[in-house]
């Protein structure tokens, strides 16, 4: 077992005040998965799948504690898309930014059929294509 530390950090100054805060988690984890992956505009690349064993980019379900996936391009954004059985939803992550999951569970609903109490389904896979140009993305899971 091994111990992943994951650091979030704002710092500004605004009208000459410092602001900002900075929160700590502590993950432990059996396995990590990380690549840089170069992502196209045409289709869609499959970064990561969820099912029933490990393999390969294939994670066991429920068993995902902390997932990043940044955008090393300076200039362009990608267009992630989530996947469960029957829902799915996507997500912009532009130049230098990041999308952070701690876990692999996800409820879609629209705002004329919001549910009061959401059912969390597990993610079946999350795929990401490049809007403009090609990217490159990286990809840092733990389980």
């Amino acid at each position: 077992m091994a111990t992943l530390t994951v650091t979030i950090k704002e710092e500004v100054i605004l009208n000459g005040e410092q602001r900002g805060s900075e929160n700590t988690k502590t993950i432990t984890a059996s396995e990590y998965y990380h690549r840089i992956i170069e992502v196209g505009t045409a289709t869609e690349s499959t970064l990561l799948s969820f099912g029933a064993s490990d393999e390969g980019s294939t994670f066991t379900d429920d068993a995902v504690k902390y997932l990043r996936l940044t955008n090393l391009d300076t200039t362009n954004f990608v267009e992630v898309r989530s996947r469960g059985a029957d829902q799915e939803y996507f997500t912009k992550v532009g130049a230098g930014e990041s999308y952070i999951l701690f876990n692999d569970q996800m409820d879609i609903t629209d705002g004329a059929t919001a549910a009061a109490n959401p059912t969390f389904d597990n993610i079946n896979d999350i795929k990401v294509k490049a809007d403009t140009a090609a990217c490159s993305v990286e990809v840092f899971a733990a389980s």
